[in-house]
């Protein structure tokens, strides 16, 4: 026992400001927050070519069966949003600067201790390089990953697994389906149609949702395959081209979807939003002496899609408090929905207060497609639509790569896009801070664009596809819109 305390407290870090750390300590904070089977603190140096610099950093093998619990497919997303409210609670120089996400287990000792030099030598070269997922087999495969892998649902699965994510190396049983593959949510809905296609049965989304690596993939449509319903050729979904995602986007939303929508003016509602708006205007003038530019450019009707940068809580209540009357009534706000949405969802008044809000929750889970879908509904009746493309806040307060659901949105609708940009968000509330302070903030609108001048500007600029020629060009607007703004 007095040995163990003993290693334990000799196994600390000094990182360049000369504090002193244990890295046990650091793990039991965030390990409480996010299912994690096992994580390794170290300090990696010269990152970002920057010699002599120590940065703490984490080696993460997340517990898979916690995720498949809540349907939750985006590995990064989750741990990183749950790390990000951890951090709150420990000092700066105690905070994660990065994490490295792998499916191997980590090294350990006969007796279970974590070997944390072995650990540091395996994956510190990776974390410089930025690679995440599995490591480089050595040796070869066994025989029943040799059954596995040679079968005839496995060359199929191998097939669409390989035009889905364009990678050009061969694919390994070890790869995992987000990390190595880069098949996000949206990737395993495309996914799922092209596995019915190519074996003509009906497969259950779970056993695409529940997997995190190619193996599992394979394991699990094998077992989804026993049984099956078989799909008729004039049955079966578009599996890729220029109509899958309109096919998709255009069924209506669920009826509880449809339930959190608030597309009329009732009087309860309007009061309600009218108030809302006041106080958020009030506060954010007293507070933050909010100043507005542009704000003529937001269409007063038709479908139209606001994207902003996105580095605080402040940035969608920050928006509200700068639209022009008829707007603030009319637009939809598409939200992270941890972070807003389930609270409510087990109180019926909260839950009301919510839809008057007009909240479009959403997670990166199977859900994901529903949310898109009601954003489809209202933005198809007119209304506007609030839309972070970055997905989550941004910790250094930069522009983020857009989200393939943006171009997607965008493609399918046909609606306006106006870029915004915000600043000062990020120095009053950053995701690393626990409460806002006092700081100026300026909301500065830029004029809309329409998604077909934004797709041609992509296309030319590189982009495979429609949906990421959008993105590609949206964000270059966006960019172009800041370094105006901050040059003012």
């Amino acid at each position: 026992m007095i040995k163990d305390l003993t290693a334990r407290f000799n196994n600390f870090i000094i990182l360049n400001s000369g504090e002193k750390i244990y890295p046990e300590e650091i793990e039991e904070a965030y390990k409480k927050v996010a299912p994690i089977k096992d994580m390794c603190v170290l300090i990696v140096s010269g990152m970002e070519g920057v010699k002599g610099a120590k940065t703490l950093w984490a080696i993460i093998q997340p517990d898979l069966d916690g995720f498949r619990k809540f349907d939750e497919v985006n590995l990064r997303g989750v741990i990183k949003e749950r790390f990000d409210n951890a951090s709150l609670s420990l000092p700066c120089y105690k905070r994660l600067k990065g994490f490295t996400i792998t499916l191997d287990d980590l090294p350990h000792t006969l007796l279970g201790k974590l070997e944390r030099s072995a650990v540091k030598e395996i994956y510190a070269p990776r974390v410089i390089a930025g690679k995440e997922g599995a490591l480089p087999v050595s040796g070869g495969l066994s025989a029943e990953d040799l059954l596995l892998i040679g079968s005839d649902t496995g060359i199929k699965i191998l097939e669409c697994l390989k035009k889905q994510s364009g990678i050009v190396r061969p694919i390994i049983l070890e790869d995992s389906l987000e990390l190595d593959l880069g098949i996000d949510s949206l990737g395993r809905i495309e996914l799922a149609s092209c596995l019915e296609t190519v074996f003509s049965a009906k497969i259950n989304d779970k056993a695409i949702s529940s997997a995190f690596s190619v193996k599992g993939l394979i394991l699990r449509i094998t077992e989804a395959l026993k049984g099956a319903e078989n799909i008729p050729l004039e049955g079966r979904r578009v599996s890729s081209g220029p109509g899958y995602w309109k096919e998709h986007l255009h069924v209506p939303p669920r009826k509880e979807n449809l339930e959190m929508l608030e597309l009329g003016t009732g009087y309860f509602a309007w009061l309600f939003r009218f108030s809302l708006t006041a106080v958020n205007c009030l506060v954010f003038k007293l507070f933050f002496s909010i100043k507005a530019e542009g704000a003529e450019n937001v269409p007063k009707e038709g479908a139209y899609i606001i994207y902003p940068n996105h580095a605080s809580f402040l940035d969608g209540p920050a928006i509200a408090a700068c639209l022009p009357r008829r707007p603030v009534f009319q637009i939809f706000y598409f939200v992270f929905g941890p972070y807003y949405f389930r609270p409510f969802v087990k109180s019926r008044v909260l839950w009301n207060f919510v839809k008057m809000g007009r909240v479009i929750p959403f997670d990166f889970s199977a859900h994901f497609l529903e949310a898109l879908r009601s954003c489809c509904f209202v933005l198809q009746r007119g209304k506007g639509l609030c839309y972070f493309p970055e997905g989550l806040r941004s910790s250094t307060g930069k522009v983020g790569k857009f989200k393939k659901g943006f171009g997607v949105l965008a493609k399918v609708t046909g609606a306006k896009l106006v870029p915004v940009v915000i600043e000062g968000t990020h120095e009053a509330w950053a995701s690393t801070m626990k409460y806002p302070k006092r700081h100026p903030i300026r909301v500065r609108f830029g004029k809309p664009f329409t998604p077909e001048d934004l797709e041609k500007e992509g296309l030319v600029m590189g982009s495979q596809n429609c949906y990421d020629a959008i993105c590609v060009a949206a964000r270059k607007a966006l960019l172009e819109l800041k370094e105006k703004s901050e040059d003012q």
